[in-house]
């Protein structure tokens, strides 16, 4: 019989190269063909008997496990998805004598933005429910002009007053026209800036709820003219006198220019500070550029609810007034140019009163909601800059009077940053 088949040294020499050919260099190496995990050792290899398989990569799989290819295969890596929350950091865990990667997705994140908020309707003040009448106690004849030339000794005098009136008969009001145009939130406040902070829960690749307090502060302007056109006029009266200073003869001849504006009022109004707090949520849509990367471009939607602190709104009134004389002194007078004088300051003037100051709301919340859209660009697996506008409706506020005011709707522009945990 061959003692190829028989027992003792030969079979002992024929198990040997069967425990050369289930070794494998290491833990990481894949598990030879034809060897129960239960035969696999570690360490090298004999002479002339390396063991196992090179193993095939398993690119674009999902991860399970494979006996047959030596343990866990490897799985497809994220490349961006669907904003900042699609990627995330990676660790490595030992399972069954191999490596099996798993992918830990972030669940929050915090973002900073920067911004403005100029509003496109609504009234700070309307002539319906000012709290007060610019024109209430306004008299036209508290600034009428008088002169006159000549002496009786010259035989002659010549008086001339200047006067501003309603060229009309039986009216109320002392004017021609009165003027009182509302006052917008963007003539009272130069475009406010906006800064926030706020944090972002992660629901899912597509979805994600943020809380967010925000500031925003803008300076006050002087707009909202209100004006009063009247007929200035002219009144000359000559004097003719004798030798013995006597009066003998009187003529009166009135001049007139209607639809001149004789006096105009400006609000000065005072600073804005606001505080924003805010809820919502923003649902991300697929990626439009960016996926072969990683660095995704991202749209999405979004809506907030919340509310909004006002601090207390003043103004001052401005006023200037014409100079009666100078409509007739001047070529082509006109009330508007600073280098002809015809009128003047009144708050200059220390015969007037001083500046008229007037409180416009009381410090008071409001609510505020809003809808936005904008997209995302992912810079790094856990930084992501975001650009996003949209329509934001606060709710009407008091006057100090108790009237209501108007609504004020805002287009705002933010450029929001966000950082994964």
């Amino acid at each position: 019989m061959n003692s190829w088949f028989s027992g003792g040294s030969e079979g002992a020499y024929a198990a040997k190269p069967s425990a050369d050919r289930c070794r494998i260099p290491h833990r990481q190496a894949p598990i030879p063909r034809g060897c129960h995990p239960s035969q696999v050792t570690i360490g090298p290899a004999s002479q002339g008997h390396p063991g196992g398989f090179p193993q095939t990569p398993q690119f674009g799989q999902p991860q399970r496990y494979q006996p047959s290819q030596g343990g866990w295969n490897q799985p497809q890596q994220a490349t961006g998805g669907f904003g900042n929350h699609a990627s995330g950091n990676q660790h490595a865990a030992l399972h069954q004598g191999g490596t099996k990667p798993r992918l830990r997705k972030p669940r929050f994140r915090a973002s900073l933005d920067l911004g403005l908020d100029q509003a496109v309707s609504g009234n700070i003040l309307t002539n319906a429910a000012a709290p007060t009448t610019p024109f209430a106690s306004y008299n036209p004849a508290d600034f009428n002009e008088g002169r006159q030339e000549g002496s009786i000794a010259d035989g002659e005098t010549t008086s001339r007053l200047y006067f501003a009136n309603s060229r009309l008969q039986n009216t109320p009001d002392p004017w021609d026209d009165l003027r009182v145009p509302d006052v917008s939130f963007t003539d009272a406040w130069s475009a406010p800036t906006t800064i926030g902070a706020g944090g972002e829960f992660i629901l899912n690749d597509r979805a994600t709820l943020f809380g967010r307090v925000g500031y925003t502060q803008s300076e006050g302007t002087s707009g909202g003219a209100a004006t009063i056109e009247g007929t200035v006029f002219e009144q000359t009266t000559v004097r003719n006198y004798d030798e013995l200073f006597n009066l003998v003869a009187t003529s009166v001849s009135t001049a007139f220019r209607s639809e001149q504006p004789i006096t105009e009022i400006s609000y000065d109004f005072s600073d804005m500070r606001r505080l924003d707090l805010e809820a919502g949520g923003r649902v991300y849509l697929n990626p439009i550029a960016g996926q072969a990367t990683g660095r995704t471009v991202t749209p999405f939607l979004g809506a907030s609810a919340g509310a909004s602190h006002y601090n207390a709104v003043s103004y001052t009134l401005d006023q200037r007034q014409l100079n009666y004389a100078s409509v007739y002194e001047d070529e082509q007078p006109s009330f508007y140019d600073l280098d002809v004088p015809q009128g003047f300051d009144l708050d200059d003037n220390p015969a007037t009163p001083g500046v008229t100051r007037v409180e416009l709301y009381d410090a008071q919340w409001v609510a505020t909601g809003s809808l936005k859209a904008g997209v995302e660009w992912q810079v790094t697996p856990k930084t992501a800059l975001a650009f996003e506008t949209g329509v934001r409706v606060e709710g009407a506020r008091d006057y100090a009077n108790g009237e209501k005011g108007d609504r004020r709707i805002s287009v705002p522009l933010t450029l929001r940053g966000s950082f994964n945990f």
